[in-house]
């Protein structure tokens, strides 16, 4: 029933009806209340930010209101305020800019004061006021027009301490123009203040619950001293209230109804005490059923890192400029040093051996070349037995000096090797280092919503999950992500999301990781750019196992990626050193580590393994979820197929597999998307021969998964009818919700979750 009273809104021909009548009633109703004789000005700011013909019908509204009190004086400046809004409306009908339409609106009062107070009323002195009354009514204005413009874009009202200053201001008049309705049995502006100064106190505690009852009285005694004095204790009321906040209902609404009784009583007469009470009543009844609404997802409070936050983040930087400092330092001084060279036994031996023999100027002057050759020989193997030095009248002792010299040289050459690794690996460890202290201190950043959170945890208790570390934050697109860390293994996925879902009112999608014990599971508002993608990998026939691995998986905010590896030759070996590069890149991208260190974590971690040749190919895609932003990391891998608008462009580079050399930095290349646009990522198992093929399938409008089957069907006769290599593609498709308008075929393919398939 909801959903079709929503459709049948949006029509714009029953929509503007429906809006001119409720100006209409909006103009009488907020007509009613005064500030110093004059009537209350937030139906001048609620025309400011409209459009002229719902400013015209609050202008009929006020009219009738001035019509049915008999023209009373104080209604005046409201009326003539109101013709010059509607006209200024239809000179400035395309702005809508918060500032500009605040100054507008106060442009649009001044005018109206200096026509009714020098020019119809003949100079009475009232222009003052009337200047104070167009400074309020513009602040009201701009605060109504930015707040409409933040829940349009964010879902919520975002106050910082400018637009605090002006929420309050609007926030009086609103009291104002309500404490104008006043009933033989009650006011609807002290119940309307009471309700919302008990929920602030109950959701913000003391400080901000006693913020809120000072403007409500204030708001009150603007509009009749007499109305505002049974309320005049309010704020001391809302103070209990705040320190009473963790109470349940059945507590806190009790002692604010008494304690505000007894303040009142204290400070009017009898009959109003009887007001008093029906409107206490009221407010505690519909506190109650109200209690459930988080003001926190309505008010978007300052979400600025405090003082000592940004302090970390300024100490993270600093350490990871002093580890760069060191790196640079360690490189030129290793570059410095000198390695010992290897030793040379040749020159050894011949001068402690042959300079004393009686054949010495035959060897080393008329055969020195052979002779030369022949101790090189006996060098590395000292067992065999030389030719031309059979007739050697020093052989054995030759042969036992060469036999512990070889083994010198072989120790100082494993020690040069073992020494140059050591340096590379060193180097390597501190920009790994250094690449990790600055994505953490990246990652602190991050917009912490901690009205937000407390929300959260309160969701997770009433969910009864207890032992759990949860927070709320925005992205620089202000997007929510949200990360629960608990060691709770049954833990209500599902459930949560419907329930963040609606506190929200945005789409999530979750993530679960787990760690040990721990588990972390972070939900993401959905991004406007989605990949579509299918994966399938066929091994060569002679192995059992695949030597390529593949995957797709997004992380903790929404980002997607596609990794293909390569590892070394085929089968086992090939699949060992290709898993651990992805599965490795996965984990740590998941963990917040950025993917340029994600790489170099891989590659130092295969360099380790000196035991056998573990290198591979490493083909990355990241799709950035908010800008649209394709960035590719490739080390030693083949070129991708990127299909835009409607032409084929090859991405490759020159670069290093991961394992081979240390600081092997991958090429990155980055693009930027639209609608429909299609990559391809392959293996070096699919010959370029495909490619003129694949460019004919793309334009085919065929699915990821008829596209990659038709690729590797393709494969096979361009290989004679036999797969001599292994083979892995992934074929993705991006869907965007803003560069394209949506289509019934683009709406179909939001509504199903991304595809990551696996075919076997």
């Amino acid at each position: 029933m909801l959903l079709r009273f929503k459709k049948l809104i949006r029509n714009e021909w029953i929509q503007a009806p429906i809006f001119c009548i409720g100006a209409v009633f909006g103009g009488y109703f907020l007509s009613i209340g005064t500030i110093s004789g004059i009537v209350s000005p937030l139906a001048i700011a609620l025309a400011g930010i409209c459009s002229p013909l719902y400013a015209f019908c609050m202008l009929l509204g006020s009219l009738v209101a001035y019509t049915i009190q008999q023209a009373p004086e104080g209604m005046q400046f409201l009326l003539t305020a109101l013709v010059s809004i509607t006209c200024m409306r239809i000179l400035f009908y395309d702005t809508h800019k918060p500032h500009v339409m605040g100054i507008l609106t106060a442009i649009s009062c001044f005018i109206a004061g200096i026509l009714l107070d020098l020019i119809f009323r003949n100079g009475e002195g009232k222009l003052p006021l009337y200047i104070l009354e167009s400074f309020l009514t513009g602040t009201a204005s701009f605060f109504l027009a930015d707040a409409m413009q933040s829940i349009r874009e964010n879902k919520n009202i975002s106050l910082d301490a400018g637009k605090s200053f002006t929420f309050a201001i609007c926030y009086l008049l609103g009291i104002t123009a309500l404490c104008g309705i006043d009933l033989e049995f009650c006011n609807l502006g002290r119940i309307t203040g009471m309700i919302l100064t008990l929920l602030v106190a109950r959701q913000f505690k003391q400080s901000a619950g006693t913020l809120c009852g000072a403007l409500t009285t204030c708001g009150i005694v603007l509009c009749s001293v007499p109305l505002g004095m049974p309320l005049l204790f309010l704020p001391v009321t809302a103070m209990l209230a705040g320190f009473l906040c963790k109470l349940p209902n059945a507590v806190l609404i009790p002692a604010f109804f008494f304690m505000q009784i007894l303040s009142s009583a204290v400070l009017d007469s009898s009959i109003e005490l009887v007001k008093i009470l029906v409107e206490l009543m009221i407010a505690c009844c519909i506190y109650a059923m109200c209690s459930k609404i988080e003001l926190r997802y309505i008010i978007a409070l300052p979400t600025e890192s405090p003082a000592g936050q940004r302090q970390i983040i300024q100490q993270e930087q600093f350490l990871s400029d002093a580890l760069q400092e060191l790196r640079e330092e360690t490189s030129a001084v290793m570059r410095h040093l000198t390695v010992n060279p290897i030793f040379q036994p040749i020159p050894q031996v011949k001068e402690n051996i042959c300079q004393t023999c009686k054949n010495y100027a035959t060897c080393w002057k008329l055969h020195a070349e052979q002779t030369e050759k022949a101790f090189q020989q006996l060098l590395h193997t000292p067992s065999i037995s030389v030719e031309i030095l059979e007739n050697c009248i020093n052989l054995k002792k030759l042969t036992e000096t060469m036999s512990v010299y070889s083994q010198r040289r072989a120790l100082q050459q494993m020690q040069k090797v073992q020494l140059l690794q050591n340096r590379a690996m060193t180097l390597e460890y501190l920009q790994l280092l250094e690449h990790l202290t600055a994505d953490s201190a990246k990652r602190r950043t991050l917009k912490f919503c901690e009205a937000e959170t407390v929300s959260l945890k309160n969701m997770l208790n009433r969910c009864a999950i207890t032992e759990s570390t949860c927070f709320v934050y925005k992205l620089k697109s202000n997007r929510y992500a949200v990360e629960i860390y608990t060691k709770q293994e049954e833990f209500p996925l599902a459930t949560i999301q419907e329930l963040l879902n609606r506190q929200f009112h945005v789409n999530f999608k979750f993530l679960s990781l787990q760690q040990k014990n721990t588990y972390r599971h972070c939900y993401y508002q959905i991004p406007p750019y989605q990949l579509d993608s299918a994966i399938k990998s066929l091994n060569a026939p002679a192995y059992e196992r695949c030597g390529d691995h593949a995957d797709s998986f997004t992380d903790a905010v929404g980002n997607q990626y596609l990794v293909i590896s390569d590892g070394m030759g085929s089968g086992s070996t090939a699949s060992l050193a290709s898993r651990i590069a992805v599965k490795t890149f996965k984990n740590m991208v998941t963990c917040e580590m950025s993917p340029e260190s994600a790489i170099r974590l891989v590659n130092t971690m295969l360099m380790s393994e000196t035991n056998t040749e573990n290198f591979a190919t490493l083909d990355i895609l990241m799709l950035h979820a908010d800008t649209g932003e394709l960035t590719l990391y490739k080390s030693g891998a083949v070129a991708t197929l990127f299909y835009h608008e409607n032409k084929i462009q090859t991405i490759s580079s020159k670069s290093f597999p991961v394992g081979i050399v240390p600081n092997a930095t991958p090429s990155r290349d980055k693009r930027i998307i639209q609608n429909n646009d299609i990559i391809i990522m392959l293996s070096d198992g699919v010959s370029e021969t495909e490619y003129p093929y694949i460019n004919q399938l793309l334009r085919q409008n065929l699915t990821p998964e008829q596209i990659i089957q038709e690729i590797f069907n393709k494969a096979s006769v361009f290989h004679g009818g036999e797969v001599r290599d292994d083979m892995t593609a992934i074929v993705a498709k991006i869907y965007s919700k803003i560069h394209t308008p949506i289509t019934k075929h683009t709406e179909q393919a939001e509504q199903k979750p991304t595809a990551n398939i696996l075919l076997k």
